[in-house]
């Protein structure tokens, strides 16, 4: 499925409508070059998860990984920095994947070979504020976690 919004705005709402029906032990892994939309898609997809105002989602390319508490914790990974495999699996990422949170991966295609089972999120810029953004399944949950965030009614 591929989806182009015309602004922040509305790469906001599109990941908070994707943040309501994401459900404990949920991976997402977001490709896309930089300035491609990834940070903002997460603040949409941690306020569909309930997070609060007061906590301001921030890229965590110099801390690799942030935590936001919501309805459901939100792990927010960034691999910008990482460049081998061993690098990644070092920071013990395995203990929060499929687990009691959800975990979104930016630059997710340095990991691939460990995320057997997630929702791809690829992010390309079309123009100055638009954005084409692009899911692919790779398991039935995410094929339903579409279709419930996207095909449905609101």
């Amino acid at each position: 499925m591929r989806i182009v919004t015309d602004s922040e705005q509305q790469t906001i709402k599109l990941g908070e409508r994707l943040g309501r029906y994401l459900q404990a032990g949920d991976v997402l892994g977001l490709i896309g070059e930089l300035g491609s939309g990834k940070t903002t898609l997460v603040r949409g997809i941690a306020r569909g998860l309930g997070l609060k105002e007061e906590h301001q989602v921030a890229s965590p390319s110099f801390v690799l990984i942030r935590e936001y508490p919501a309805r459901l914790p939100l792990y927010h990974f960034d691999l910008y920095r990482l460049d081998k495999i061993k690098d990644i699996e070092q920071l013990g990422l395995q203990e929060y994947l499929f687990n009691e949170g959800v975990c979104v991966i930016e630059w997710a295609e340095k990991m691939k070979l460990l995320l057997p089972d997630y929702l791809e999120v690829r992010l390309a810029v079309q123009g100055e504020q638009q954005r084409a953004i692009s899911f692919f399944a790779h398991s039935k949950r995410y094929v339903e976690l579409i279709k419930n965030a996207f095909l449905r009614e609101p």
